[in-house]
């Protein structure tokens, strides 16, 4: 656990708050008098006879079409999705190597600017939002990477797990859930669970996205407002790109100069 309490969650509109009451016009006209209602029988007409449409061989012929239309459409997403599989297990870049096991990392949300943190809401839990500074000195926004290799971590700070779990909202000892993932908030040396596995892919040369493994196509995402945005709504749109900020590794680092 983190030696010093987290802060508190930045002001958001308060929750179930409703416009005011919308005013009634001054000077508007009285209602018109209630209209006599006049008794109206309704006959309604038997409908046509249906004609039998002629089909024959074309027609069943195009519906095999049809089927099979569909089926390989079905066939093309499956090899689809197993290439990106592939590629993403596989994919090797200097923005992924900042991925290597134990370093530390700050996520930087392309849609806020700022940076992934654990904030304390009004209730006493905590959620992560990404209203964070860049301060690597900002110890609820430091994440420590656990590698599993083909580019599948688990991100904690200070035991407090990242994590996509069926789109809850709760915090009690045990999990800390978010609109569409969780922190797990574990005990030193417990294992965290497949909820807490992540497939990084690279986008753009300096984005990354994080998929939930357990629930596959969920990603980690945030409003602009820096409020977490569902799982089940955040495919691989901006909200869902982060850049990577290194802060601290026990590997060689390779600095690239350029002379001229």
């Amino acid at each position: 656990m983190a030696k010093q309490p987290y802060p508190n969650q930045g002001m958001y509109p308060p929750p179930n708050e409703a416009p005011p009451p919308y005013p009634h016009p001054q000077g508007a006209a009285p209602p018109p008098p209630a209209a006599t209602y006049n008794t109206v029988t309704v006959v309604h007409a038997p409908p046509p006879p249906q004609q039998k449409q002629k089909g024959g061989l074309f027609s069943s012929f195009m519906k095999e079409v049809d089927k099979v239309g569909k089926q390989l459409g079905k066939e093309l997403d499956y090899c689809s999705n197993k290439i990106n599989d592939a590629v993403d297990k596989n994919y090797s870049s200097s923005l992924l190597d900042l991925f290597k096991n134990g370093n530390v990392i700050q996520l930087v949300s392309r849609t806020t600017g700022r940076t992934v943190q654990i904030v304390m809401n009004a209730t006493g839990q905590m959620i992560p939002d990404a209203n964070g500074p860049l301060d690597p000195g900002a110890f609820n926004s430091l994440w420590t990477v656990v590698n599993e290799g083909n580019n599948q971590v688990k991100l904690h700070n200070y035991n407090n797990f990242l994590a996509i779990v069926e789109g809850q909202t709760r915090c009690d000892s045990i999990y800390i859930y978010t609109f569409l993932f969780v922190y797990m908030c574990q005990p030193p040396g417990v294992v965290a669970g497949p909820e807490t596995k992540f497939q990084l892919s690279q986008l753009q040369q300096q984005f990354i996205t994080l998929e939930s493994l357990r629930e596959k196509m969920r990603h980690v995402g945030f409003l602009k407002t820096g409020e977490l945005k569902p799982a089940l709504a955040t495919g691989k749109e901006n909200d869902a790109h982060f850049g990577v900020k290194l802060v601290s590794t026990a590997y060689p680092v390779v600095q690239t100069v350029v002379t001229k």
